[in-house]
C-alpha cells in the first residue's frame, strides 16, 4: 500500500470512529482564529508539514500531514530495486519556556522497482503521524531524517491545543488540499482527498479543496428526523477583500459529520489568501445569551504564480519584467506579438534566473511576485503599487535594511528615505503634493 493510501486508510478509520464529546475540542474557540501558515524545511531533504486537530480514543491528538518529492531522499540497491529509509521525529515544546512536553519518533521506508522510479517527479510522499498531547500553546518541531544519506532537515510550527469547547456546535480543524472528481463518498470525503501541507496552490488551484467537520455536541431527542447544516464560503485576499463567495448545505451524518467542499475560484493573483467558514444555519445561541454567536473557521493558503493566472494580463506582467531584466531582454520584449509568445518568453525569462532548476520551486520567481504582491498592497496611490516609484525600487532591491520617515516638516513636503548599507545608498522619496504620491527624488550615497 503506499504512502498516501495508507493516510487515506486510517483518515477513513478515524472519521468512522465514535467519540465522546468532551474527547474532542473546539481547535479555534467562539471566533474561530486563523490558524498559522504551516513550516516548510529550509535544508535537505525539503518537506513541508501542516498540524490539524482530530478525535482520538483517548482524547484530542495532533494530526501532522507531510508531504516530500521522491527526489529529496537517497535510494540504495537492495533485493528487487531500490530502498529508501527515513525518520520523522517530532517533538512539542512549551511556547513560552520551551519545556519539551512530548515527543515521538516514527520511522518509513519505500521500495521501488527501478532507479527511474525514485526520480519520478509528482510521486511525492505524501503521509502523517498522530500524536496525544494535552492543552496548551506549543512550539511543534518535526525534523525527518534520510537514514541512507544519513541527513536530516528541520521546521517549526506554532501551535494551540485549546481545552474544552463550550460551544454546542463547532467546526474541527481544516486541512486544505486537493480533490480528485470521483470517488469517495459523503461519509468518506478523505478518500478523495489529497493533502497538501505547504497550502501553497499553482496549477493545482482549479482542484483547490476543503476538508473539515461539523462536530455537534447538542441533545438530540428520540426519533428526531434529519438535520442540515448551510455553510457560507469565502475566500479573501491579504487586505481582507472578498474575492469569491459561494454557500453549501450539507446533511446531518451524527454528532460528527466529516464534509469536503471544493470552493473552484476561477483564477486567483499570486499572493496570500484566507479561506472562510461560516454556519449560518442553525444559528447557535450559547447558554446565557440573547444573540446567536458566529460560528466560523479560517485557514491561510498561497496562490504561487503560474504561467496559467500571469496570462490574465500577460502585458503588465511583461511591464513589471523589466524592472529585472537587462538592455538585451528589454529589447526581446518589444518584439513579441500574441499572448502565445509573451507567455512563451514570460517561461523563458524565469527559467534562466531559477536557481534550483532541478527543483518544481522557481524561487527567484516567488520572490519577485512576493515582492510585486507586497508594492501593490503599500505604495499604490491612484495607481497599481507596482508603477510607483517606490514599488519600483522595493521590486528590484527588496525592504530596506532602514526607513526614515519625516512626515511633518514646516518648509519642505512629507519624506521617506530608505537606507540600503550593502549598497551604500539611500533612496529619497517626497510627497509633493500630500496625497501618499511619493516620489524618488535623490539617491545618495552616505
Amino acid at each position: 500500500m503506499s504512502f498516501a493510501a495508507a493516510a487515506a486508510a486510517v483518515s477513513l478509520a478515524l472519521l468512522a470512529a465514535g467519540t465522546a464529546r468532551a474527547q474532542f475540542v473546539d481547535p479555534a474557540g467562539p471566533g474561530g482564529d486563523v490558524s498559522p501558515m504551516p513550516g516548510t524545511s529550509a535544508g535537505r531533504p525539503r518537506f513541508s508539514v501542516d498540524p490539524t486537530l482530530q478525535p482520538g480514543a483517548q482524547g484530542t491528538e495532533v494530526r501532522i500531514d507531510y508531504r516530500m518529492e521522491r527526489s529529496e531522499l537517497l535510494f540504495e540497491r537492495a533485493l528487487g530495486g531500490y530502498r529508501g529509509a527515513y525518520e520523522v521525529r517530532v517533538i512539542f515544546y512549551k511556547d513560552k519556556g520551551g519545556a519539551q512536553v512530548t515527543g515521538e519518533a516514527f520511522q518509513r521506508s519505500l521500495r521501488l522497482r527501478t532507479y527511474s522510479d525514485t526520480r519520478l517527479r509528482g510521486a511525492d510522499i505524501i503521509d502523517h503521524v498522530v500524536l496525544p498531547a494535552p492543552p496548551g500553546k506549543y512550539r511543534i518541531q518535526v525534523t525527518i531524517t534520510d537514514l541512507v544519506a544519513e541527513r536530516a532537515a528541520a521546521t517549526e510550527v506554532k501551535f494551540e491545543i485549546p481545552a474544552d469547547s463550550k460551544q454546542e456546535i463547532w467546526f474541527g480543524d481544516l486541512s486544505l488540499g486537493t480533490a480528485a472528481d470521483s470517488g469517495g463518498t459523503e461519509a468518506d470525503p478523505r478518500a478523495r482527498f489529497t493533502p497538501v501541507p505547504a497550502r501553497s496552490f499553482g496549477l493545482d488551484l482549479p482542484r483547490l479543496a476543503v476538508l473539515g467537520e461539523i462536530v455537534d455536541a447538542r441533545t438530540r431527542p428520540a426519533g428526531g428526523g434529519p438535520e442540515s447544516y448551510r455553510i457560507a464560503i469565502r475566500i479573501q485576499n491579504e487586505l481582507r477583500e472578498s474575492v469569491w463567495k459561494g454557500d453549501t448545505t450539507i446533511a446531518r451524518t451524527g454528532e460528527r459529520t466529516p464534509f469536503l467542499l471544493r470552493p473552484r475560484p476561477r483564477s486567483l493573483d499570486a499572493g496570500g489568501y484566507r479561506i472562510l467558514l461560516e454556519l449560518t444555519s442553525p444559528q447557535v445561541v450559547p447558554q446565557g445569551k440573547k444573540k446567536p454567536v458566529p460560528v466560523r473557521r479560517e485557514r491561510d493558503f498561497r496562490v504561487e504564480q503560474t504561467s496559467e493566472n500571469v496570462a490574465w494580463e500577460l502585458r503588465s506582467s511583461l511591464e513589471v519584467l523589466r524592472y529585472v531584466s537587462d538592455p538585451t531582454e528589454e529589447s526581446e520584449m518589444e518584439g513579441l506579438e500574441g499572448p502565445d509568445e509573451r507567455k512563451a518568453y514570460w517561461e523563458r525569462f524565469w527559467k534562466r534566473r531559477d536557481p534550483t532548476p532541478e527543483t518544481d520551486r522557481n524561487e527567484a520567481l516567488e520572490e519577485f511576485y512576493r515582492r510585486v504582491q507586497y508594492s501593490n498592497q503599500h505604495f499604490g496611490a491612484g495607481v497599481p503599487g507596482w508603477r510607483t516609484d517606490m514599488g519600483r525600487t522595493y521590486i528590484q532591491r527588496g525592504a530596506p535594511d532602514e526607513v526614515v520617515r519625516n512626515p511633518f516638516n514646516f518648509d519642505r513636503p512629507p519624506e521617506e528615505i530608505w537606507y540600503y548599507y550593502k549598497e551604500r545608498r539611500a533612496y529619497v522619496f517626497v510627497d509633493r503634493d500630500g496625497f501618499g504620491r511619493y516620489e524618488l527624488t535623490q539617491i545618495r550615497n552616505p
